[in-house]
């Protein structure tokens, strides 16, 4: 198992070899998502150390603030990293976070494929093929959340411990489940969320299939469920009444429906093939005819083991669960009413996106797959050569183009250690271009350079709305505008008294031109609108607004 371990890791470096030549001067990944989750890496530990709330920020859509319980601010691996954010910076905890995220997630993998598979090989690629699977290599872009994707196989683990082989006791098996969940609610909520769906669905249909077994275990269940509920509530009490009941509390969906989904024609095609209404991080349900074939093929060879069939009917159910509440083909949506619209109404849900079910969905595949797998290393020579080819033809489908994604994480000279940031008086407001959250993260990766000297009306953030970083106002267009296209507003008496007005009720001090494809137009703007020219420092243009205050 070791050994398993090792070779994973070994994989995922170098699959982000691009980025390990630089760990602390680039990123995994797209450009946007991952500097935000390196600004979540720094604020706990920046936080705790000055024996603050890490829960709830300011610094962040100031001065109405953030709930980071609304936010996925991973607040278990910023714990567990804190070591590497405080030597290293949060910059290279993140590639960490990836990169061990990938490996961990394939060993976990392995570890549940080996509760019913005595193959160690084919346990192998149980894991690789989850670990390293379209879904997670997708998330891989800027979701370090579901990256960390420990808690399925662990739920897998459990709950066949608990209902099916039951050698451990049921309080120890509980507390372990409630701790794990736990865990999980502090990584990623989605993740638990749809993890506990898909185990209540897995439950009742093993009820149903083995109805007379049913009574039986009920007390064991039952025990191991209140230990569950207990040990998990001894955790999660505090964060999830923060979130509820503290401030800036969200309220409706945060995502859009029927967009982020999978697409019918996505299983079986590459992605380059069809269109999609989501984007390329939400694009994880490409199995390949190859797999494809295997799977089936372990169904049909399998049909008599419980645990093949049970598990191959679950992932039928997810990957219908991840179509979302309409069918899409190619692109195109269809009025047909799928099973997510009813799972979309209850608590919650509705926020969660039905594509990235196909994480979990993932694993039933790889374990499906190991069956046969392991069924082949026992049968003829020729067996052993058809599935090794087709398993061999199933991973290059799957595997990923390489080098994979990285994007610098240079930060302008003035907000790093020593730059001329640290003129910036403790805790005053500065606004920083490029400004909106849909033009970028840039500013929230500089405040995180600058060990969060200052506080910022942006920010990559859900907030009461719900919106999605800054709240909408003129100020906000007009930045956003000048970034997009690339040409000054005109500092007209009307603009300059609206944009005035959002300065003084933000209660911004000082404002940054920072590296932007508007750069050009928004210094003009700047000039025109304080009268005078802004200070160069580091990289960066800067004005000074006390007439305002």
């Amino acid at each position: 198992m070791k050994r398993a371990l090792f070779i994973y890791f070994l994989i995922a470096v170098a699959l982000f070899s691009s980025t390990w030549i630089d760990p602390a001067g680039s990123l995994i990944g797209t450009p946007k998502d991952p500097k935000l989750f390196v600004w979540y890496l720094g604020w706990l530990p920046h936080e705790l150390t000055l024996g603050h709330n890490p829960l709830f920020t300011n610094y962040l859509s100031y001065p109405s603030g953030v709930n980071l319980m609304w936010n996925t601010s991973m607040i278990f691996p910023a714990l567990l990293l804190w070591p590497v954010t405080g030597a290293f910076g949060p910059v290279v905890a993140y590639n960490v976070l990836i990169t061990a995220g990938l490996a961990l997630s394939a060993w976990f993998g392995f570890v549940a494929a080996r509760r019913f598979i005595d193959s160690e090989l084919a346990c192998f690629a149980a894991g690789l093929l989850y670990g390293f699977s379209p879904a997670l290599i997708a998330q891989a872009l800027g979701h370090p959340h579901l990256v960390v994707a420990l808690f399925p196989p662990i739920a897998v683990v459990l709950g066949h411990e608990i209902l099916v082989r039951r050698r451990m006791n049921p309080v120890v098996a509980g507390a372990i489940a409630g701790v794990a969940a736990a865990l999980q609610l502090l990584t990623g909520e989605e993740l638990l969320a749809m993890t506990v769906l898909v185990a209540g669905i897995g439950v009742a249909l093993l009820a149903l299939l083995h109805r007379a077994q049913v009574r039986p275990l009920l007390p064991i269940a039952a025990t191991a469920a209140v230990v569950a509920i207990v040990s998990f509530a001894l955790i999660a009490a505090i964060p999830l009444s923060f979130q509820f009941f503290g401030p800036q509390t969200v309220s409706g969906n945060v995502q859009q429906p029927d967009v982020y989904v999978s697409d019918l024609l996505a299983f079986a095609l590459p992605s380059n093939l069809i269109h999609f209404t989501g984007n390329t991080t939400e694009n994880g349900a490409y199995i390949g005819l190859p797999l494809l074939v295997l799977f089936i093929a372990s169904l049909v060879i399998g049909r008599k083991q419980g645990w093949i069939q049970l598990t191959g009917w679950m992932t039928l159910i997810i990957a219908v669960l991840s179509l979302g509440p309409h069918l899409h083909v190619n692109g195109n949506v269809s009025p047909l009413w799928l099973p997510w619209a009813l799972v979309a109404k209850l608590p919650l849900m509705g926020s969660a996106l039905p594509a990235r079910l196909m994480v979990i969905g993932w694993l039933g595949v790889a374990l499906v797959v190991a069956a046969i797998v392991a069924v082949a290393i026992k049968g003829s020579r020729r067996w052993r050569i058809a599935t090794g080819v087709t398993l061999t033809a199933g991973l290059a489908a799957i595997f990923p183009s390489v080098p994979f994604p990285s994007v610098s994480a240079t930060v302008p000279a003035y907000f790093r250690p020593a730059g001329d940031v640290e003129k910036v008086a403790p805790g005053s407001v500065v606004l920083i271009t490029p400004f909106s959250s849909k033009q970028s993260t840039d500013a929230m990766l500089w405040q995180a350079a600058a060990n969060y000297r200052f506080r910022m009306p942006e920010g990559d953030a859900f907030t009461p709305g719900p919106y999605l970083g800054p709240h909408p106002s003129v100020l906000e267009k007009v930045l956003d505008s000048m970034d997009a296209n690339r040409q000054q507003i005109k500092v007209t008496p009307d603009v300059r008294a609206i944009v005035a007005a959002d300065l003084q009720r933000l209660q911004v001090t000082l404002i940054v031109a920072g590296p932007s494809p508007g750069r050009a137009a928004i210094v003009a703007f700047w000039t025109e609108f304080v009268g005078s020219t802004p200070v160069e420092e580091g990289g960066v243009e800067v004005w000074e607004l006390p007439k305002l205050h």
